[in-house]
Parts: structure tokens; C-alpha cells; sequence
């Protein structure tokens, strides 16, 4: 009869094969080749769109007259509005948007779905926009968006988490 054996915390795997990920030269870490590669294209893609970006900036700076050494502020500012609103009403703005895409439903078809849920196309159209949402809204954008009131709320208020992914 074979013992049985016990499962180790550490084991060899002398099959895998790792290549090292160099930045400018210096050695960062090991991965599969596989990933390795797609990781160096995705951040050398990065550099390119963020050099691209600071262009764009100078080119715009300079045309309106701006300080051409604030340059860095401005695509800052740039970049964090190009990223997914976590909170606040473009957060919900966003949801509405995902939850349009995931009925499948033309623009004109998503205002009556919203209508019809008392959200009228005005009320829609100032979300969209990032104003203020109104508290007796939040109870039908939750069953618009499938979500608890509270969740709603939170997303407004930015108190927790509730939108993190």
C-alpha cells in the first residue's frame, strides 16, 4: 500500500521557463515569456499615448497663449478626466450608460425605458451632463440600474465602495 502523501506549502517547478522583464535596462522581474511580452507592449504602448498626450497639451498651451511649463498640470488634469468616475452623479451617469449598453437599446429607446421608471428625458439629460441629482430620483435610477437604493446613494455621496469595479 502507497503512504499517503501530505501537501507542501513549496514546491520546483523545473519545467517553467521565466525571461527576464528589463525597464531601460534594468531587470524589474521574471515572468513566462508569453506575459512578458504582452506586459512590455502594453507599457511601451503607455509611454507612446502619454507622449502623444503632452504634445497635444504643448500644441494647445501654446495656441492659447498658456504657460508652456505647466504643461504636466494639464494632461493631469486630462488624465483624471479620461478615467471612470468612482462617485457622484458622472459616476451614475456611467452606470446608466453600461446599463443602456448591456439592454442593448438605441438612445431614443433608453429614454423611454427611463420614462417609464420616472425619469424623465430632462431629469436624464442633466445627469448625463453631471449635475446634482435630485433625492427622489435615487429610487428609480436603482431599479433602472438593478441596484439598491442605498447603493445609489453611496455612489452619490462617495461613501463607500459600492462602485469599485
Amino acid at each position: 500500500m502507497n503512504p499517503v502523501t501530505e501537501p507542501v506549502a513549496w514546491e520546483v517547478a523545473l519545467e517553467q521557463q521565466y525571461v527576464p522583464l528589463l525597464h531601460e535596462g534594468n531587470m524589474v522581474g521574471f515572468c513566462t515569456p508569453t506575459y512578458a511580452k504582452e506586459i512590455a507592449e502594453a507599457l511601451n504602448e503607455e509611454d507612446r499615448v502619454r507622449k502623444a498626450l503632452r504634445m497635444a497639451c504643448l500644441d494647445l498651451l501654446r495656441r492659447v497663449g498658456g504657460d508652456t511649463s505647466r504643461v504636466g498640470e494639464l494632461m493631469e488634469r486630462y488624465i483624471e478626466r479620461a478615467q471612470r468616475p468612482k462617485f457622484g452623479p458622472r459616476a451614475i451617469a456611467a452606470m446608466l450608460s453600461d446599463r443602456q449598453r448591456d439592454l442593448q437599446l438605441s438612445n431614443q429607446e433608453f429614454v423611454k425605458f427611463c420614462d417609464t421608471y420616472k425619469v424623465s428625458p430632462r431629469e436624464l439629460k442633466s445627469i448625463y451632463a453631471g449635475e446634482n441629482i435630485d433625492r427622489r430620483l435615487i429610487a428609480p435610477i436603482a431599479r433602472i440600474l438593478g441596484i439598491a437604493p442605498a447603493d445609489v446613494l453611496d455612489i452619490l455621496e462617495g461613501t463607500a465602495s459600492a462602485n469599485d469595479g
